[in-house]
């Protein structure tokens, strides 16, 4: 199989009935809940029919009928979609396993004798329980006799029609995903989806803070996740514990939009789409208008759904919004655990991590960082709230979070810098200490990334200030190469927590 032979051993596994079958993680696209198949005029058994998938039309294939699987063990639940030259496939599966990697020295290639593709292209156990894992190749299956792939037609987000061209004149109709977050049903137009997750799991992260829930774990990526009720304006979401998600593809990385239900996905008449005054809607912004019921044949409000109409977002908009573009860029990938776990590593490697640690990289005229173990919360900073003191004050303001007063600096003028153009991810960095909160004035997030374990509150390492780098106000500098490859760059690291230490004696 070729992504073993590459050295790429991620693999996404799922289950079919007694099986547990795998895909490299490259060729799988995403998980969607099985619902009602269009049936399509095809030779192949194995293919019981297809999935409107945002407005495309997947084949899907059991492939208990493909190598004689008795239908046993637990039914049906999802589909698994692949994707193989720009080509997608869908595979029935009982239910999604989770991501894993496959050992070192771990790999069971499968080779088949006949001259002919097989589907499985080999196998390993299981890190956490050893279990045997049959990996499918992608090759394989897409030349399963009389089985068709639909081309993925999905178009570059950034070209996606904004409001005033959707029904005005420009589409008639066009494919939109329907989704519920607390009592206001709203729409997208499903080109701008990436993909859906069913219940992620919300993780606490330095981002969260304002309509930032924190972060959750996709494709082996850390992505944040927004409140898509409090972005708008419209309030807070109930239980983000038992939200649904739908993923938005920015150039910068994914953004994450929680919601309480993902409804479906419909062909709507675009010339019913109704202008909502300006004014009327906290991000009216986000909004190109509202669509009527009668421009959505064959759905119905039903009774969780007391409305007559959604409310749809712009996707222009939404994929232009500076501070969602600023959140694409804080991806990280996910630290080595239970995909990790199994896999044998070099005395090197490990030397290698342990001596590592991410930082947060932000603007104060030029790009710092700080180890974001250092940072217990980032809180928007909103020009319209909070209170700022005037000159006979030591703290620049005052912000309350969670029931705590914090104090805040503007980090740039405590260092006797210019600083930056206040930006819309300008943050208030929040670091704990013994005696309480202080909260730095960042104008910029930049990036999250890796630097060498040589930090400036680590025990017994040097200290190094930089030239003209001011050291007043208990700044303590050092110089690291953050990122790796071509983003490697030496930068100043600031020892926010000792600063943090020095203005609250």
């Amino acid at each position: 199989m070729m992504a073993a032979q590459a050295g790429d051993r991620r693999f996404g596994v799922f289950s079919l009935a007694t099986l547990q079958l795998a895909l490299p993680l490259e060729a799988l696209r995403e998980v969607v809940p099985l619902s009602a198949l269009s049936a399509l005029p095809c030779a192949a058994p194995c293919v019981i029919g297809g999935i409107d998938l945002r407005g495309v039309l997947v084949p899907v294939v059991d492939l208990r009928v493909v190598i004689g699987l008795p239908a046993a063990g637990s039914a049906p639940r999802s589909i698994v979609i692949m994707v193989f030259e720009e080509r997608l496939l869908g595979l029935l599966a009982s239910g999604v396993v989770g991501v894993f990697e496959c050992p070192e020295g771990g790999w069971s290639p499968m080779v088949s004798r006949n001259g002919e593709l097989s589907i499985f292209g080999g196998g390993f156990r299981r890190p956490d329980d050893g279990s045997m894992v049959s990996v499918l190749s992608p090759v394989g299956l897409a030349g399963l006799r009389d089985v068709p792939m639909v081309e993925n037609s999905g178009r570059d987000p950034s070209q996606l029609p904004r409001g005033g061209e959707l029904g005005g004149g420009g589409l008639t109709e066009a494919y939109l995903m329907l989704v519920r977050t607390g009592s206001v049903p709203m729409a997208l137009a499903s080109e701008a989806v990436h993909t859906t997750i069913l219940h992620p799991e919300i993780l606490n992260s330095p981002l969260t803070g304002g309509w930032c829930l924190g972060i959750i774990e996709h494709a082996g990526r850390k992505v944040p996740a927004v409140d898509l009720l409090a972005l708008c304006g419209l309030g807070e979401i109930a239980n983000p514990w038992l939200t649904q998600a739908f993923l938005i593809q920015y150039p910068q990385g994914l953004v994450a939009f929680m919601v309480d239900q993902i409804i479906d996905v419909v062909r709507a008449d675009a010339r019913g789409l109704v202008p909502i005054p300006p004014g009327i809607l906290p991000g009216d912004a986000l909004f190109a208008g509202a669509l009527p019921m009668d421009a959505l044949p064959g759905v119905t409000a039903g009774s969780d759904l007391q409305a007559a109409y959604f409310l749809m977002l712009d996707a222009g908009q939404v994929i232009g919004h500076r501070d969602l573009s600023g959140l694409a860029r804080m991806n990280t990938p996910v630290e080595a655990r239970g995909l990790d776990a199994g896999r044998v590593r070099s005395d090197g490697e490990r030397r290698l991590l342990a001596e590592r640690c991410q930082v947060l990289t932000y603007d104060l005229g030029f790009e710092v960082a700080t180890p974001i173990d250092q940072i217990a919360e980032v809180l928007p900073q909103a020009e319209d709230k909070g209170i700022v003191f005037g000159a006979g004050s030591r703290a620049a303001g005052l912000v309350v979070s969670r029931g705590r007063a914090i104090p805040t600096f503007c980090l740039s003028s405590l260092m006797g810098l210019a600083g930056a153009e206040r930006s819309p991810t300008a943050s208030v960095l929040v670091v704990e200490t013994e005696t309480g909160c202080v909260g730095f004035n960042v104008a910029r997030l930049m990036t999250i990334d890796d630097a060498p374990l040589n930090r400036p509150d680590a025990p017994g390492v040097g200290r190094s200030p930089l030239p003209s780098l001011p050291e007043g106000n208990g700044a303590r500098w050092s110089p690291a190469m953050v990122g790796s490859g071509a983003a490697e760059r030496m930068l100043s690291v600031l020892d926010l927590k000792h600063l943090a230490r020095t203005l609250s004696a």
